[in-house]
């Protein structure tokens, strides 16, 4: 063969044997991409499916607290042993996530029934310390429908501020003095220890809504104190 012709022919050759090497590569990169992004896909759906139905903690006991309810009277954790405590921590401002965690403890513990709700207290802690008062507690519980409900705990800033950190709870007063808190939802077996948490998703869907009653609701029911 010509020594030209030869030539051309090689490099016809390794043109031709690039664009396979590249047409390989971004298919390898594709299917990478596309099975990370599955994985991450996944990932979210399993996170979200534990916010619904509850991550289960290994059985600390809960830090024990004193405060006032929004009838002004004095309330200890301890002083609650005997009962289930569905703990959530509120703001006592909020209008938006705060009032969706009061109607899922609601519809939750409904759901049980009138025998085995008896054996559950609803407790909610101040997530506002620059809205301390009875008042502003009592009156957040009239307007949402839990006043008769559950008991909306305050207390004064040091004392709320002590109680976040037990409970590892991020409470944040913005430069507006709005808050900014972790909508966090505790329950605590009859004997004081921490079993679940839950976390309330930023979301008025109908479905989700229903899907977190559900979950709380079977986490009440598999600590309720046996008779």
């Amino acid at each position: 063969m010509h020594p030209d012709r030869m030539r051309m022919t090689l490099i016809v050759s390794a043109i031709f044997l690039a664009g396979i090497l590249m047409a390989a590569a971004v298919w390898g990169v594709r299917t990478i991409a596309a099975s990370q992004e599955q994985s991450l896909y996944q990932a979210s759906a399993q996170s979200d499916s534990n916010i619904i139905g509850g991550f289960p903690i290994n059985g600390t006991p809960a830090p024990d607290f004193k405060l006032v309810d929004q009838f002004g009277q004095s309330v200890t954790l301890s002083s609650l042993r005997g009962h289930e405590v569905v703990l959530a921590f509120i703001d006592a401002r909020c209008t938006s996530l705060c009032p969706l965690t009061a109607q899922i403890m609601y519809a939750a513990k409904a759901s049980l029934g009138t025998a085995a709700a008896s054996k559950v207290m609803l407790i909610a802690v101040n997530a506002n310390t620059t809205a301390t008062s009875v008042t502003a507690v009592q009156s957040w519980s009239i307007q949402h429908g839990m006043l008769h409900q559950w008991l909306f705990l305050t207390g004064t800033p040091q004392q709320l501020e002590a109680i976040y950190r037990s409970y590892n709870v991020y409470v944040q007063v913005n430069p507006d003095n709005s808050i900014t808190h972790d909508p966090i939802t505790y329950i605590i077996d009859a004997n004081g220890h921490e079993r679940l948490y839950y976390e309330t998703l930023d979301s008025t869907s109908k479905s989700d809504l229903s899907d977190q009653e559900i979950g709380m609701a079977d986490g009440m029911k598999q600590w309720l104190p046996q008779s």
